[in-house]
């Protein structure tokens, strides 16, 4: 076989460069675009959905406990969350008087209507699921961090079948330290795990479903040390345009009951 001129193969390659370098940058502007961080995925998730997340959101829950992986009871909470860092929980009902409210980073427990504590703590559920597209990145990321999240420790992997970014650990069989996956293609979170005082909750956002043009995670698993304690179902769901601001106040937790005022 005789061998193509010098010159024919110099042309050649002169005629393939200019698309070798397009292929080459299009890699690289590809891979520069992927978080390589957790600071990097805070960024990615706000950028995506700013604007575009619910601000409000109205719902009941079933909340289904176990002990030794059998059903021990079954309630009905109802709740409502706003943005900012605004959760209001009743337990079982209004009327028993039985709930919490999350009011900027601060808990509020109630029984029987009385306040029984209160304490600074940022939910870590609430801060990724919800805040994380209202708050500005620098925000969510200081907050992160005084829960204890390493941001630096970032890793990819599966999860249910789906691409996620993993941060807080690059062990993927680390099941207790502090850390949180994110779906790649959606940019929202699936699990949470947080660390305090030796107990690692295992939190799993399940079943997102499409609900007046809104994802919502509709189910929410719950698992101690590995141990499946709680499991949430969502129904009722809505999306306020307006909500009071009285609702997330302590002091109007026994008058409180956003649900006849979404229904008039």
């Amino acid at each position: 076989m005789k061998k193509a001129p010098s010159n024919l193969i110099h042309f050649a390659l002169y005629l393939l460069l200019p698309f070798l370098t397009l292929s080459c940058t299009h890699n690289m502007n590809q891979t520069a675009s992927q978080p390589q961080n957790g600071q990097q995925v805070i960024e990615a998730m706000h950028a995506r959905w700013q604007d575009k997340w619910y601000p409000n959101f109205a719902f009941d829950q079933k909340a289904i406990f176990y002990e030794n992986n059998q059903v021990s009871r079954e309630e009905v909470w109802q709740e409502i969350y706003s943005y900012p860092a605004n959760l209001h929980i009743r337990f079982d009902g209004f009327e028993t008087g039985n709930g919490v409210i999350y009011n900027q980073d601060t808990v509020y427990t109630f029984k029987e209507g009385k306040q029984v504590s209160k304490q600074y703590s940022i939910h870590p559920l609430v801060l990724l699921s919800f805040d994380v597209y209202f708050y500005s990145p620098a925000t969510t990321i200081s907050k992160l961090q005084e829960l204890n999240y390493d941001l630096s420790q970032f890793t990819e992997s599966t999860w249910q079948g789906r691409k996620v970014y993993v941060v807080g650990t690059t062990n993927l069989s680390d099941n207790t330290s502090s850390q949180f996956w994110v779906d790649k293609e959606n940019l929202w979170v699936v699990r949470i795990i947080t660390n305090n005082k030796g107990v690692a909750r295992d939190v799993e956002m399940n079943q997102y479903q499409q609900i007046d043009g809104y994802w919502v995670a509709t189910e929410i698993v719950f698992k101690n040390n590995g141990k499946l304690f709680l499991r949430e179902e969502y129904y009722n769901i809505s999306f306020p345009k307006e909500v009071n601001q009285e609702w997330f106040d302590p002091q109007q937790f026994s008058t409180t009951n956003w649900q006849k005022s979404l229904q008039e």
